[in-house]
C-alpha cells in the first residue's frame, strides 16, 4: 500500500444481531443477580423483623413472671380482687407467649433443649409455676386482712431465681440465634453483591469492550466503504469532490493558488483483454502507488473510477502543477509493472488545470483538467496538456 492509502476495506456482517443477543444476555445475568440480592435483602429485613418480635416476646416472659408473682403476693396480702385479676391476666399472657414460642419459634436445637431438657427445662418450669400460682390464688378465702395466709409460696421463689434465670437464658439464646442467622444472610448478600461487581467488571472487559470494538470496526468499515476506493485505498469520487469543494472555497476566499491534475492509464482496455482483470487491478494499484509516493503530504490523490485518477494540489500554481504532472507521467513510463517474470510497460496521459478568477465552482477546474486530458489522449497519449 502507498503512504496515504489505508487498508482495503473488508466487508463485515452487520454485528447488530449478535451484539443485541450478547447485550440482552449480559443484562439478564446482572438483572437476575440484582433480583436475587433484592430478595435476599427483603429476607434479611423480614428475618430481623421476626427476630425482633421473638426476642421481644421472650423478653416479655421475664417481665410477666415477675408481674404474676407480685400481683399474686399482693392479692394474698390484701385480698383485692383487682390484684387477682391482674395476676391471672399476666399468667394467661405468660402461657400464651410460651405456647407461641414452643410451637412456632423454636429456632434451633439449643433453644429446643432449653425448653424441654435439663438444666433449664423452661416448659416444665412454666407449667409448675402456673400450677403454683393458681393454687395460691385459689387459697385465699376472701380474707381482706393484711396478712399472708398459710399457702405455698414456692411460686415466688421460682420467680426470683430458677424461672427468671432460665427465661433470661432463653432470651439471650434467641438474640444469639437471630444475630447468627442475619449475619449469615448478610454474608450471602455481600457475596452476591461482590459477584455482581465482578460480573459487571468481567462483562465490561470481555463483553462490552469487544462490543464497542465491534461497533467501531463496523463503523470504520462503513466509513471506508463510503469514502475510499476498495482497490487502491484512495479517496473515491464522492469524497474527493467534497474535499475539492472545501479547498476551492478556501483558496478563493484567501486568494491561494490551487491546481488539479487528472491522469488516465493509456490503453487500459488492452491490458485487461491481454492479461486479465486481475492484472488490470494490479496495474491500477501500481499507478496509484506511483502517484501517492511522489506527491506531497498536503496533496490528495483519488480514484475517480476505472483507470482515471485525480490529484488535488493546494497552494500550487498551474505551471508547477504542469511540471509535476510531467514528472509523474515520466515516472509511470519508466516504472513498468513487474509481476513475477511478467513485465508490463504502462503509460498515462494527464490534464492540468489551475484556479482562475472567473471560476464559480470546483467543477470549472475539473472540466478544464478533463479537457487537457482529452487533448493529451487525442495528441497520441503519454502526454500532459493544459485544460
Amino acid at each position: 500500500m502507498t503512504k496515504k492509502a489505508i487498508d482495503v476495506a473488508i466487508p463485515v456482517a452487520n454485528p447488530a444481531k449478535s451484539m443485541t443477543i450478547t447485550y440482552v444476555v449480559s443484562l439478564s445475568i446482572i438483572a437476575i443477580l440484582s433480583i436475587f440480592v433484592h430478595f435476599m435483602l427483603d429476607k434479611i429485613i423480614h428475618e430481623q423483623s421476626d427476630s425482633a418480635v421473638i426476642v421481644n416476646i421472650s423478653g416479655q416472659q421475664r417481665m410477666l413472671s415477675q408481674r404474676v408473682s407480685l400481683f399474686t403476693l399482693e392479692y394474698l396480702s390484701t385480698g383485692h380482687e383487682e390484684s387477682k385479676a391482674e395476676a391471672l391476666l399476666a399468667l394467661d399472657k405468660l402461657n400464651t407467649n410460651h405456647a407461641l414460642l414452643t410451637t412456632q419459634h423454636l429456632v434451633s436445637d439449643d433453644i429446643n433443649n432449653s425448653y424441654f431438657s435439663a438444666p433449664h427445662n423452661v416448659d416444665k418450669q412454666v407449667n409448675e409455676f402456673t400450677t403454683l400460682v393458681k393454687q395460691a390464688l385459689n387459697s385465699n378465702d376472701g380474707n381482706t386482712e393484711n396478712y399472708l395466709p398459710d399457702v405455698n409460696l414456692a411460686f415466688f421463689e421460682m420467680a426470683k431465681s430458677p424461672l427468671l434465670e432460665s427465661l433470661d437464658y432463653v432470651v439471650h439464646q434467641y438474640e444469639h440465634e437471630s444475630i447468627k442467622k442475619v449475619a449469615k444472610l448478610r454474608l450471602t448478600q455481600q457475596v452476591v453483591s461482590v459477584i455482581i461487581l465482578l460480573t459487571v467488571l468481567v462483562e465490561a472487559l470481555f463483553i462490552f469492550r469487544p462490543m464497542v470494538n465491534k461497533v467501531k470496526d463496523f463503523a470504520d468499515n462503513l466509513h471506508k466503504e463510503a469514502n475510499y476506493d476498495h482497490l487502491t485505498g484512495l479517496l473515491n469520487r464522492r469524497s474527493f469532490e467534497m474535499l475539492l469543494d472545501n479547498t476551492f472555497e478556501l483558496s478563493k476566499r484567501n486568494k491561494y493558488e490551487l491546481s488539479v491534475l487528472t491522469f488516465d492509464i493509456d490503453h487500459f482496455k488492452s491490458i485487461n483483454d491481454t492479461y486479465g482483470h486481475d492484472v488490470g487491478d494490479k496495474a491500477i494499484q501500481h499507478i496509484s502507488d506511483i502517484l501517492q509516493k511522489n506527491t506531497r503530504a498536503s496533496d490528495c490523490t483519488a480514484r475517480f473510477g476505472g483507470e482515471e485518477f485525480v490529484i488535488l494540489l493546494p497552494q500550487t500554481e498551474q505551471q508547477n502543477a504542469f511540471l509535476l504532472a510531467n514528472k509523474l507521467r515520466k515516472l509511470i513510463e519508466d516504472t513498468p509493472l513487474t509481476l513475477n517474470s511478467l513485465i508490463i510497460e504502462i503509460t498515462a496521459s494527464a490534464g492540468v488545470s489551475g484556479y482562475q478568477e472567473g471560476d464559480n465552482s470546483s467543477d470549472d477546474m475539473l472540466k478544464r483538467a478533463d479537457e487537457g486530458l482529452y487533448k493529451a489522449k487525442n495528441a497520441g497519449r503519454n502526454l500532459v496538456f493544459y485544460g
